[in-house]
């Protein structure tokens, strides 16, 4: 049979954790990111004819910023101040931290073709209470404006955190598919344990699940097969050859079930171990461009998944139409 293969990047620079932990250590890694980490990421990309999905963080593509009054506060228990209150105010040369206009014009204009979708605007926890519906309404508005300003159709989202939220609202500004939750070999009703059972099944180097798209609020949701962990702190030991198993086995039941290993992963994630960590996506763009051209594997964007899928709901549709 044949599988597909799709890969999403959450690209956020200091967007997607300064409300967990800001300092010193992110701003180094979402420099290097941006300077470093995207463009080596597109070039392994474009090297081996693979197409990705580039969930950015709006604000992070903008060519300077003034502020944001009008943006509807976010109330969160974890977080105290103003939304933007880490925000410079400025532009990538100054704060290439939070700005990354550059390499968002890399990705757009790549020599392989790439897929740019949106990762919200400012990284807010749309599935949390905190977030009221009129800020998610303006995030999702922000992003289309972006995807307008340079032409591009960015229908595919990402959720901050994979913590969905006003779904009809983000089908209503124009999005046509989600990533939604990762379909987990082991899972339970408790968040708590399978958060636990997820860091074993990389200890244990356990087969990801191979996935299918579903509609959900007239959104085409493509589930996550496996999140490429950081290698920083306690993640630093899982073992390399057991990030490259569950890849590999993830690929390899793809291809045996017909279905669709969804990889992601942080561009800024790989800032720690940098040469492992490229070293091991080198392997997977090889097997992955080997699977391809052997027409065992097909390499597909969330985009082009969702409308792959469509297509043959409409077909369905009218197949049952025309025998009834």
């Amino acid at each position: 049979m044949r599988g597909t293969f799709v890969l999403s990047l959450d690209t956020e620079l200091a967007w997607g954790s300064f409300d967990k932990s800001f300092g010193p250590k992110l701003v180094r890694a979402a420099q290097w990111e941006n300077r470093e980490g995207i463009p080596r990421l597109l070039d392994l990309l474009c090297g081996h004819h693979i197409s990705a999905t580039w969930a950015f963080v709006g604000h992070a593509t903008l060519d300077h910023c003034t502020g944001h009054p009008e943006m509807e506060p976010v109330g969160y228990d974890w977080y105290s101040g103003d939304w933007f209150q880490h925000d410079p105010a400025s532009d990538e040369l100054r704060h290439p931290e939070w700005y990354a206009r550059s390499c968002f014009l890399k990705v757009l204009r790549a020599p392989y073709p790439q897929e740019i979708g949106f990762h919200s605007f400012s990284h807010v926890i749309f599935g949390n209470p905190g977030t009221p519906r009129k800020r998610a309404i303006q995030e999702f508005a922000a992003c289309r404006a972006i995807a307008r300003e340079f032409e591009i159709q960015g229908d595919a989202f990402v959720f901050p955190r994979n913590r969905a939220g006003f779904l009809d609202e983000l089908r209503e500004a124009g999005f046509r598919t989600i990533r939604a939750r990762d379909m987990s070999p082991i899972h339970t009703r408790y968040s708590a344990a399978n958060n636990v059972l997820g860091v074993l099944a990389d200890f244990f180097a356990l087969a990801p699940l191979a996935v299918s798209p579903y509609l959900d609020h007239g959104l085409v949701a493509l589930p996550g097969s496996l999140m490429l962990r950081a290698m920083d702190g306690w993640r630093r030991l899982i073992p390399l050859r057991a990030r490259r198993a569950r890849i590999m086995k993830g690929i390899d039941r793809c291809i045996r079930e017909g279905a669709i290993f969804h990889l992601w992963l942080h561009p800024i994630n790989l800032y720690r171990e940098e040469g492992k960590m490229f070293e091991l996506l080198e392997e997977c763009c090889e097997c992955v461009s080997l699977l391809r051209d052997r027409g065992d594997l097909r390499v597909a964007t969330m985009g082009e998944t969702a409308e792959k899928y469509l297509a043959s709901i409409e077909q369905g549709t009218k197949m049952i139409c025309a025998s009834a």
